[in-house]
Order: structure tokens, then C-alpha cells, then sequence
């Protein structure tokens, strides 16, 4: 009789409409390393409710969520974390004897990416987005007390909306080519996979800037990004956030540290 392999283990999952490999990698690098009876698959679903009724039914212990379920999923939670809580959003979801519950490591992995730069408290920075991933940056940076922040979004009610509540500096999207900035963050959709020629700011804003961080890790090097490089700016891509958050569910799904080093050369060797 075949063994069933996949029944004797601890998986974990990602929830995503489109699921890249990321997560995969990482995870089961770190799962080998450490010889942990852990497995993580990533699934695309388009039924969020389905798929939450099945990590309770099935015992799943562990999910990542990426949009556009960062939001929606809060409803079919049991608790939050009081980061999660604050953010208003989820990426992660860590199955407690039945008990699912909310946090979000993006937080986690944006203070990892600036926390070099917590003590520039004069640096202004301008947020493109207010979304759920703008909402863990704001969060993120209100933890490293970087207060003089500026938020850009297309959508004038949203942007406003959000800046009110952290209160921060609202700029209409009409305004943007207009900006002077020492770091640009970019938390809108606006060069992910298959758009990838689209930016959200010109080249004159950019070499008016000293950092750039664009949390799309797919492509791992956006528009933006190779703008930026081009410019000789500091440059934070999606895959340093990923990697860093990634480090924190990690330690949330087996309750152990990753051993780091094993994970990122998985990554490394997936890049080339």
C-alpha cells in the first residue's frame, strides 16, 4: 500500500487568487532544515468562505493570505492579533486547536526593511496606495516613529479616509509627478505580474527621492524598482518584505526560529 505522504504531515497554505512560489520555497526550505514533519502548498482559490471552512475542517494549522482576501478574510476569524487589529488586515492565519487566528507579518516585515532609517525622524515619506499593504506600512512606521508621512491614492475618498485615521498628510494622485521625497513607498497594484510596465510615479520623482521600496514581489524587480536602481537610489523590493515576513510566519506556524540562512538560499537559488 502507497504511503500517504501529504496525510502525515502538518500543513500549511497559502490563500491567493494567484499564487506564485514564493511561499513554497521558503517554507519548505525551512520546514527540511530544521526536519520538521511540516508541508506547505499553495493553493488558488476564488471561494473565500470554502476555503476558510476547509482549514478548519481539514485541521490545516498555517495560511498565508495575499490579495485580495487580506481583508474579507477578518470576518470568518475567531480572534486578531492587536497588530492585525489595528491594520485591518490579515496575511496570516494560525489554527489553534480550531481556534483561527488573525495576524499580519507584513507589519513585522516593513519594520525589518526601515528600521535602519527610525532614528531620520525628520525623513519625509509619501505612502502610493491605501489598501490593506498601505495600512501595515502606516502601522509599521508609526511603531519606528516615523511621523512625517504624506499618503497618495487614486481613489480620493479611500485616501482621504485613511490619512484621517493615521492621521497623516492626504495628497491627491493628480499631484504626484509634483513630489519631493526622501523615501517613496509604493503599496498600489501598479506594476505587479502581468502589468508589469506600469509605474506609479515618472522617473523625475524618483531621482528626487534617496529611497525606494516597492512591496511587489512579483515581479521581484518592478519598473519602479529598475527605475530606482537606475538612479543609484537605496532600493527595498518586494522580496526583502516576503523574505522577512515570511521569517515571522514561520515562527508562527512551528513556534521555532528559522534557521535563516537555509531560507534565504533557497530563494537565492529559485532566482536564478
Amino acid at each position: 500500500m502507497r504511503k500517504n505522504l501529504v496525510s502525515s504531515k502538518v500543513l500549511c497554505i497559502s490563500i491567493a487568487q494567484k499564487p506564485g512560489m514564493f511561499g513554497t520555497i521558503i517554507h519548505n526550505a525551512g520546514f527540511k532544515a530544521l526536519k520538521l514533519n511540516f508541508m506547505y502548498k499553495a493553493f488558488a482559490i476564488n471561494d473565500l468562505e470554502g476555503a476558510i471552512t476547509g482549514v478548519r475542517a481539514l485541521g490545516i494549522k498555517g495560511c498565508s493570505v495575499s490579495m485580495p482576501f487580506k481583508e474579507d478574510v477578518i470576518q470568518h476569524l475567531d480572534s486578531l492579533h492587536p497588530l492585525a487589529r489595528r491594520a485591518k488586515a490579515v496575511n496570516t492565519i494560525v489554527n489553534e486547536k480550531g481556534r483561527l487566528i488573525g495576524y499580519n507579518t507584513d507589519i513585522l516585515g516593513v519594520e525589518e526593511c526601515l528600521k535602519k532609517f527610525r532614528n531620520k525622524k525628520e525623513q519625509r515619506i509619501v505612502i502610493f496606495g491605501a489598501g490593506g499593504m498601505a495600512r501595515a506600512v502606516l502601522v509599521a512606521l508609526e511603531n519606528l516613529k516615523l511621523r512625517n508621512i504624506e499618503l497618495v491614492n487614486r481613489t480620493t475618498k479611500n485616501g482621504k479616509k485613511l490619512s484621517k485615521e493615521f492621521d497623516v498628510k492626504f495628497l491627491p494622485w493628480s499631484s504626484k509627478e509634483n513630489i519631493t521625497t526622501d523615501i517613496i513607498i509604493n503599496t498600489t497594484s501598479l506594476g505587479m505580474y502581468p502589468n508589469i510596465q506600469q509605474c506609479p510615479i515618472s522617473n523625475k520623482v524618483i531621482k528626487n527621492s534617496k529611497i525606494v521600496m516597492d512591496v511587489i514581489s512579483n515581479p521581484s524587480e518592478t519598473k519602479l524598482v529598475q527605475l530606482a536602481k537606475n538612479n543609484k537610489k537605496i532600493v527595498i523590493n518586494g522580496t526583502h518584505l516576503a523574505f522577512y515576513q515570511a521569517l515571522a510566519q514561520f515562527r508562527l506556524y512551528t513556534g521555532k526560529n528559522p534557521p535563516v540562512k537555509k531560507m534565504q538560499n533557497a530563494i537565492k537559488n529559485f532566482w536564478k
